[in-house]
């Protein structure tokens, strides 16, 4: 027996079909004794349920019972944070937050122009001179590609 047929049987037990629904059921029991045994272990069951269910009462109304559990789980209102700033910093804060991030967009948008026609070139940097006799070197610098090549040789 499947799980669906074990539930339409527990839905007949229970008088939950209709009426044509539950006259095939009952025909099934009859025809079936897999379907019959079952049917009478959840009827003791459902017997044995009924007749020892705890009673329970609450010591007060029903309404205010479920008014206290709805108060429980409502959030609470959380109390608006006092600003410990006086009021001009809070102005001067709300002025320079936007401005500050202006400034930074811009300097992130503009500044590899900036430093581009800034650059150090080998002219302006200081000579080192090498102590040593068998070193020579080679220098290339190239503007347009933003770099110094610098060739030393040892032999």
């Amino acid at each position: 027996m499947n799980h669906q047929a074990e539930l339409r049987l527990q839905a007949w037990l229970d008088g939950e079909l209709p009426p044509g629904g539950a006259q095939a059921v009952a025909a099934w029991v009859q025809r079936d004794p897999e379907a019959a045994a079952l049917a009478r272990e959840l009827g003791a069951t459902k017997t044995a349920l009924l007749g020892n269910e705890p009673e329970r009462a609450l010591p007060e109304s029903r309404e205010f019972y479920w008014s206290k559990i709805e108060r429980e789980l409502a959030p609470a209102e959380a109390p608006a944070p006092a600003h410990g700033r006086p009021a001009w910093l809070r102005g001067w804060v709300k002025f320079l937050a936007p401005a500050g991030i202006l400034v930074i967009l811009a300097l992130l948008l503009f500044g590899p122009m900036l430093r581009s026609h800034h650059r150090p070139t080998l002219a302006s940097t200081a000579e080192v001179e090498s102590p040593l006799d068998d070193i020579s070197s080679f220098t290339f610098d190239s503007e347009s590609e933003g770099m110094t090549v610098i060739w030393v040789n040892t032999e």
